[in-house]
């Protein structure tokens, strides 16, 4: 299910291990002499693309807008050896696609959920290539830290993460069961993912069609790499500046886990949006465009060079 327009231009460029990269631009040319600060967006885990249609609507007209699939994600390739399916590789897959694009300047990168994750490795490895980063519903923590506002799902989460370690297959079997309900996944995003209000219908199902294509395996072990919470050791050595926008009904990743991550940078400003879900970036797209340019154009980010 595609809810973009169709890109300027996509194609595939190998990653540091030769994984085949799918990337798309959106909006101007890299050449246009008229184009303003390309902008790059990572997704949340088992996510898509479609995640980011209310920021590329608000600005490729102006901005060219990079959206890629991470390894083992929809139409990009499985790595050949997975251990170089975590974190780190993600960011190296957009480094991979910035360099293939030849993008010379500092780019703002948005990262949402699991997709803040890699915006901070990509900013901790190439500082050089950031101009400022714009972090939505992210946490420094482990994602089921402070989940619906309890310490249940972080106990379970120790127990599935040792179950699956001895006993993959049974996991991995029930997850396939899990996507073989859409139905399922529908149910999840009303429950805990979007607001029901403000999000569309399109951009739900957009969100449940994509969690059934991703496998198991991929699924897990990104899964279990953001549970280690190893974020909090890396912020204090990110010095790019950094909107943390989070949704006052995010019931996935609390404003509470949000405001950490901004305490723990450098130069971070904390950003909540009142009624924003998980998918605040979707609730209220607009709202949010407003609330980043304002932090860009009081720190002077928003030029044109």
């Amino acid at each position: 299910m595609r809810l973009l327009p169709e890109a300027r231009e996509s194609g595939y460029t190998n990653s540091f291990d030769g994984t085949p990269i799918y990337w798309e631009l959106h909006g101007p040319a890299l050449t246009d002499p008229k184009a303003k600060r390309p902008m790059a967006f990572c997704y949340g885990l088992v996510c898509s693309i479609n995640q980011w249609r209310l920021q590329l609507e608000r600005y490729s007209a102006k901005h060219p807008c990079i959206v890629f699939d991470y390894r083992a994600h929809h139409k990009s390739g499985n790595p050949s050896d997975f251990a170089y399916l975590n974190i780190s590789a993600l960011a190296k897959d957009l480094n991979a696609v910035i360099e293939h694009l030849e993008i010379k300047k500092p780019v703002h990168v948005w990262g949402h959920s699991m997709g803040c994750n890699v915006t901070l490795e990509f900013a901790l490895a190439y500082p050089e290539k950031c101009h400022s980063l714009v972090l939505c519903c992210g946490t420094p923590n482990s994602p089921f830290a402070n989940m619906f506002g309890s310490q249940y799902p972080e106990l379970l989460s120790q127990k599935l993460f040792d179950l699956l370690n001895k006993y993959p297959q049974p996991l991995y079997k029930a997850w396939h069961f899990f996507k073989s309900y859409p139905k399922l996944t529908h149910a999840i995003s009303y429950v805990a993912g979007f607001n029901t209000d403000t999000s569309t219908r399109e951009d739900m199902s957009a969100y449940a069609e994509a969690v059934s294509d991703v496998d198991s395996e991929t699924f897990f072990k990104l899964l279990e790499d953001m549970s280690r919470g190893d974020l909090k050791n890396i912020l204090p050595k990110i010095k790019t500046p950094t909107a943390v926008v989070a949704g006052a009904l995010d019931r996935v990743t609390p404003p509470s886990e949000q405001k950490e991550l901004a305490e723990g940078l450098c130069d971070a400003e904390y950003i909540e949006i009142p009624a924003g879900s998980h998918n605040v970036q979707l609730d209220f797209g607009e709202y949010v465009g407003l609330k980043v340019e304002d932090f860009w154009r009081r720190r002077n980010l928003d030029k044109k060079a």
